[in-house]
C-alpha cells in the first residue's frame, strides 16, 4: 500500500493558589507560545512524578465537573523533557519550588507539578488542596472546543494541502493550526481561521506535512509479505488472542509474518472504520506478548501533556518525548484523522503500529504517523480509542 501523506501577569495570594493568566493571540503565522512561568512567591506544593500526576488527573477532572481549562504536567529539573522517565518507585513527595524562585524557575528536584487551569478564581484553593497547581485563567472567557469543532467542520469532506494537523495547547487554552511552510501557507491559515475566535487560535508553520509510516519493505517485526509494520500491544475477546498495530497496515492485507516471512503470526486481520487508524491481527493464545521491549504492560492510564513516553518502533527502536498535545486533527494525504494525540519523538517508515509505553509501563497508544522536522512530530490513536474501535480489551502482564 502507497505511503500516506497527510502533511498569554496577575499576580494575587489565594488560598496558597498560582495566579497565572493567558493573553489573546491573533491568528497569525506565529511562533509557539511560552507556557505560563513560574512566579515569585509559588507556594511549596508537594512534587509529584509523572505517575503520580496522571493518578491525580480524574481527582481534578471529577472536582472540576468537566475538563479544566487546561491541564499539563510541568517538570522538575531534574528530568529532561525529552529523553527523562520517572521511575517506578519515584518519590511523589519530593521538594516543590521554593517561594521566591525566579520566574521560569522549576524545582532542583525531579518532582513537577500538576497544572490546571480555571477560569473560576474560587476553584483555585480546591485544586491546590488536591495536590495540584491551579492557573488562573484572565481575560475574556474562550472557547477552543469552538474553534475546533469548526474546523473539523470545515475539513469534514477532505483536508486541504498545506494543512498538517490542530489541536488545543492546554498551557495557552488556544487550538494551534499547524500548515505547511511554503508560498499558499498564509492564504490557508486564513481560509480556515475566518471568522473564529483570535483569542483561541493560534497559527504555527511546520516544514513538512505528516507521513504514515508503514514501510514497503520486509525484514522487521511484522510483515504481509508487501509492507512492514510494527507489533503494537496484545488484546483480546471472547473469539482469542490479537495484536493490535495500525489500520493502514491491515487494511486490504490478509496473512502476516514475524520478521522475514519466517513464521505466520495470523490471518485475516480486522480493521477499525476508515478515520481510527488501528488494526488487529488474530494470534495463537500465548503468541503476543503482553509486554513491550521486555517491559510489562501495566495498564493503560493516560499521561497528560507535559510527560515524557516512548515509542518503541521496528525502525526507530526506542524513541522518546515529551506529550504536546491531545484531541489532534490530522491531516494524512487529504483524509481527517481525529483523537490523535502529538509526542516531540522522532519516528521513521516501517513504525506504524507501535506502542507508545510510559517508563512505569502504562500503555498510551498506536502509532499512526509523524511530520515536523524530520519526522519528529509524531502521532498516536490513544488505548482506549483503540481497543474500543476494535472491540478488544487490553492485555496486561
Amino acid at each position: 500500500m502507497p505511503l500516506r501523506r497527510p502533511h498569554r501577569l496577575l499576580l494575587a495570594a489565594l488560598a496558597g493558589a498560582l495566579l497565572i493568566g493567558t493573553g489573546a493571540a491573533a491568528p497569525a503565522l506565529a511562533g509557539p507560545a511560552n507556557p505560563p512561568s513560574t512566579l515569585p512567591g509559588l507556594p511549596g506544593l508537594p512534587g509529584l512524578s509523572e505517575t503520580a500526576a496522571a493518578a491525580l488527573v480524574p481527582a481534578v477532572t471529577d472536582t472540576v465537573g468537566g475538563d479544566p481549562a487546561g491541564i499539563w504536567y510541568e517538570p522538575g529539573d531534574g528530568a529532561d523533557a525529552g529523553s527523562r522517565s520517572a521511575s517506578p518507585g519515584a518519590d511523589a513527595g519530593s521538594r516543590s519550588a521554593s517561594p521566591g524562585a525566579d520566574a521560569g524557575s522549576r524545582s532542583a528536584s525531579p518532582g513537577g507539578r500538576l497544572m490546571v487551569g480555571t477560569w473560576d478564581a474560587g476553584m483555585a484553593p480546591v485544586l491546590s488542596a488536591l495536590g495540584a497547581t491551579p492557573v488562573l485563567r484572565d481575560g475574556p472567557r474562550r472557547d477552543p472546543d469552538a474553534v475546533h469543532q469548526a474546523l473539523d467542520e470545515r475539513t469534514a469532506t477532505g483536508m486541504p494541502a498545506g494543512l498538517a494537523a490542530y489541536g488545543t495547547d492546554p498551557r495557552t487554552e488556544q487550538v494551534v493550526l499547524s500548515v505547511v511552510e511554503g508560498p499558499g501557507a498564509q492564504e490557508l491559515a486564513r481560509t480556515l481561521s475566518a471568522g473564529l475566535d483570535p483569542a483561541a487560535l493560534r497559527v504555527e508553520t511546520v516544514p513538512s506535512a505528516p507521513l504514515r509510516q508503514a514501510a514497503v519493505a520486509g525484514g522487521d517485526t511484522i510483515t504481509d509479505g508487501t509492507r512492514r509494520c510494527t507489533a503494537g500491544f496484545a488484546a483480546s475477546d471472547a473469539e482469542g488472542a490479537w495484536l493490535i498495530t495500525a489500520g493502514h497496515c491491515t487494511r486490504q492485507s490478509s496473512t502476516w509474518y514475524a520478521g522475514s516471512e519466517e513464521s505466520t503470526i495470523g490471518s485475516g486481520p480486522r480493521s477499525a472504520a476508515e478515520g481510527i487508524d488501528v488494526g488487529a491481527i488474530p494470534v495463537e493464545e500465548g503468541t503476543a506478548s503482553p509486554t513491550v521491549s521486555g517491559t510489562p504492560v501495566a495498564g493503560s492510564q493516560a499521561a497528560p501533556v507535559g510527560s515524557s513516553v516512548c515509542l518503541y518502533g521496528s525502525t526507530s527502536g526506542r524513541s522518546c518525548g515529551t506529550v504536546e498535545r491531545t484531541g489532534m486533527t490530522v491531516n494524512f494525504d487529504g483524509q481527517q484523522q481525529s483523537g490523535l494525540t502529538s509526542v516531540s519523538a522522532c519516528a521513521r517508515e516501517g513504525d506504524s503500529g507501535a506502542p507508545y509505553l510510559t517508563s512505569d509501563g502504562q500503555a498510551q497508544g498506536v502509532h499512526t504517523g509523524a511530520g515536523g522536522a524530520d519526522g519528529c512530530t509524531s502521532y498516536f490513536t490513544p488505548i482506549g480509542s483503540a481497543t474500543d474501535a476494535l472491540g478488544l480489551t487490553l492485555t496486561t502482564g
